[in-house]
């Protein structure tokens, strides 16, 4: 019996992760818990992004870091900044979660071609 490395495993397990950080998305079509919805996503957001990082750094994918900072927390560090009338204020609140649940949309079909 042999044992099998899996020299791919934390892209492997980061794809996985993927599916279940994109499936989270759907909860933006549960209007009637809007609050809710929006806080849950929100925490996973924030609760995936280390991981995220952390296997980026490991593959060396500084493109798709660099990717992250531009698309992701550029926008949210500018919109904390912002003075944004309160009828507004949580339409740009949700752009950074738009743009943050793209790019693991992209990422998700990106990160298919590293294990080859």
């Amino acid at each position: 019996m042999e044992i099998e490395i899996n020299k791919n495993y934390d892209v492997n397990r980061l794809r996985r992760w993927l599916d279940y950080e994109l499936s989270t998305s759907v909860l933006l079509l549960l209007s009637w818990f809007w609050g809710i919805s929006i806080w849950l996503m929100t925490i996973a957001a924030i609760l995936f992004t280390p991981f995220m990082l952390k296997i980026l750094f490991q593959e060396r994918r500084y493109g798709w870091i660099i990717f992250f900072l531009i698309s992701v927390i550029i926008p949210t560090i500018g919109i904390l900044f912002l003075e944004i009338d309160s009828t507004y204020k949580i339409v740009f609140k949700l752009i950074p979660l738009a743009f943050f649940y793209f790019y693991c949309f992209l990422l998700r079909l990106v990160i298919r071609d590293w294990g080859k």
